[in-house]
């Protein structure tokens, strides 16, 4: 049985030679995962609801917060409605990621995370 290093190693190589950009195979919030010692995948070698809410909630946390203590308080925004836009904001961006990492991954034929060699 291969490594999860040995596995990772191969998915970044993989995703190199079809010419994906490092930024989009190994993004921050990936490279936090493993950081923090968690065997995660590149996004492009998981499944589309995993995709779905670590993006929507990654996202929508951060972006939510910085438009909450940027924009959204000095104009009066009420909290509810700053909740339901940072939310919403959240999903559209988890499904078009979600979406563009599985397309991507049928696109370039790329080779499923458990027959990585």
């Amino acid at each position: 049985m291969m490594s999860y290093e040995s596995r990772l190693r191969s998915a970044h190589d993989e995703l190199r030679n079809a010419g994906i950009w490092k930024s989009n195979y190994n993004p921050p919030l990936h490279r936090i995962f493993r950081w923090l010692g968690a065997n995660s995948r590149p996004p492009f070698y998981r499944s589309f609801i995993v995709n779905f809410l670590t993006s929507s909630a990654y996202f929508g946390t951060t972006w939510g917060v910085i438009m909450w203590f940027s924009v959204w308080e000095t104009d009066g925004m009420d909290l509810s409605i700053a909740v339901i836009t940072a939310l919403s904001a959240g999903i559209l961006f988890g499904l078009t990621m979600a979406f563009y990492y599985g397309f991507t991954f049928r696109k370039h034929n790329l080779t499923k995370w458990n027959d990585l060699r």
